[in-house]
């Protein structure tokens, strides 16, 4: 009974930690779209726009709300000439956050119907 107990709470961790972490990819992908629609306003190429999505990750790891990144990307967008509001690219980055949830949640949804995984929830 105790083994049981323990292989469930090991299941139930393992679980948590990989919606932990598709929750995390799916933001990293929203930051990225949302460097990509800042970068295609400024008609700079796919390379700029990857190495500007690393610092916005890097600034997100760090601990910057969606708030303050998406404060960030306008003054960067001003900086360069380019006016762009709070609800136009706080709409690209929920956008490309709930595709990217929808696409991570069908990843989930197969991952749980794998014979070795349903067996260990049971």
């Amino acid at each position: 009974m105790l083994r049981s107990f323990e292989e469930r709470e090991r299941v139930a961790e393992m679980l948590f930690a990989r919606a932990e972490e598709m929750h995390f990819v799916t933001h990293c992908y929203a930051v990225r779209a949302l460097a990509a629609f800042a970068f295609g306003r400024l008609g700079v190429d796919s390379q700029t726009s990857e190495a500007y999505a690393r610092l916005l990750i890097a600034a997100v790891i760090e601990g910057l709300d969606d708030e303050a990144l998406l404060m960030r990307v306008q003054g960067d967008l001003a900086a360069n000439g380019v006016s762009a509001t709070l609800d136009e690219l706080r709409g690209a980055l929920m956008g490309a956050a709930a595709q990217a949830a929808s696409a991570a949640g069908l990843v989930v949804a197969q991952l749980s119907r794998r014979p070795r995984l349903r067996a260990a929830m049971s």
